[in-house]
């Protein structure tokens, strides 16, 4: 499955790149009004941004830096896949998320994760304490679930265009609302973070179960979280 979903999202990289198609950043002037929904959705997105977490090593610590895109693919309530690729279109790993667990296939380390829903579900490869959804949430400009957070000590302020939501040890999450394209901002009180830019693009994915489906190949190392 893995392998016929980067197929078809490499192949609409190129096809969108032949076709001049506005992939590339917006300014916010050029941002229009999304439409605000609050039934079942289907969408997909691509974008880029960066991503930091904070290394230990024997010399000492220190915030490593890198360039992260993603191909994203959501159903509401509660589904959704991310490919990411790094610099030079390198494979990074998939997530696939459904109602009920997160998986987590790391091609690097040869490691696959099976992990419950919760703001851990991603740290493996997004290092930032966020739940599937919450990545929801962004994806489609839907509220947060505020209780949730304020259990979280999160506390969420929004103003016309934007939104922040902050906790006293350091967390912060900053994301536009009523747009087309998503921005947002998450950052860990360690210094850890990631900053991405995602534009909506036509579907080029076949809505179906098994997007939201993924398998650990043979040989990689399993993990419980």
């Amino acid at each position: 499955m893995h392998d016929t979903f980067y197929k078809i999202v490499i192949a609409s990289i190129v096809a969108t790149a032949a076709a001049g198609c506005a992939t590339s950043p917006m300014s916010s002037e050029s941002m229009t009004k999304k439409e605000r929904k609050t039934g079942p959705e289907f969408g997909q997105w691509r974008g880029q941004g960066s991503a930091s977490r904070l290394v230990k090593n024997e010399s000492g610590t220190r915030l490593e830096n890198w360039t992260v895109k993603l191909e994203v693919v959501a159903k509401t309530p509660g589904f959704g896949r991310i490919e990411i690729t790094g610099a030079m279109g390198v494979y990074g790993g998939t997530i696939a998320w459904n109602q009920t667990e997160t998986r987590i296939l790391i091609p690097g380390q040869r490691s696959f994760i099976f992990a419950p829903n919760s703001t851990r579900s991603f740290i493996a490869l997004l290092p930032v304490q966020i739940s599937p959804g919450e990545v929801e949430a962004l994806l489609f400009d839907r509220d947060f679930d505020l209780p949730l957070l304020r259990r979280r000590g999160i506390i969420c302020k929004k103003s016309e265009s934007k939104e922040l939501c902050k906790s006293d040890d350091g967390f912060s999450l900053e994301r536009t609302r009523g747009f087309v394209e998503s921005i947002f901002e998450v950052k860990a009180a360690d210094g850890a973070g990631i900053k991405m830019k995602l534009l909506p693009v036509r579907v080029l994915v076949e809505e179906s179960d098994e997007l939201w489906k993924l398998e650990p190949p043979r040989g990689f190392k399993i993990i419980n979280q």
